[in-house]
């Protein structure tokens, strides 16, 4: 085994393995019986254990990232954390590709086809502001009320 890396990782971020979760403790106290291991195991065993051993260490060191990342002064995550407010405002400007008045809403709709059975909730999704009543007049449509008991909408060109 070349390198111990979660020792590396721990000592590269001044972390003490006393202060890790308890699971993240054990799994370091396995390793490092495994590791003791090594000297009296046969050659034919050697390669098998150092195998498990550089699968254990791995394991730990996701542990300890999974767990700390945020706390750790030497970590790739960091990189990553920096990247996250350019997606944010990209998402901010699809947001504002919304019409902004009621009529350009129901534009919009009539464009899509969609003039029929459309509940109040599509609406109010959609951001319109009007209150809609039985028959609604926004400026060259008129919404008109189709079902009795349901919030349900036909919109009609004036």
């Amino acid at each position: 085994m070349k390198k111990i890396e979660h020792k590396t990782f721990l000592k590269n971020n001044s972390l003490d393995k006393k202060l890790l979760l308890e699971p993240i403790q054990d799994k370091i106290e396995i390793f490092d019986r495994m590791y003791k291991l090594l000297d009296t195991v046969s050659d034919c065993e050697k390669g098998d254990l150092l195998e498990q051993l550089e699968e254990l260490d791995l394991e730990i060191l996701e542990d300890i990232d999974e767990e700390y990342a945020d706390k750790l002064e030497f970590n790739e995550i960091e990189e990553a954390l920096e990247e996250q407010p350019v997606l944010e405002k990209v998402m901010s400007k699809k947001e504002s590709l919304k019409p902004t008045n009621d009529e350009a809403i129901l534009d919009e709709l009539v464009k899509m086809g969609r003039t029929q059975d459309i509940g109040r909730s599509t609406f109010k999704d959609l951001g319109l502001k009007s209150k809609l009543g039985w028959e609604t007049v926004i400026g060259r449509y008129r919404v008109v009320r189709t079902s009795v008991f349901r919030y349900r909408y036909g919109i009609n060109i004036k």
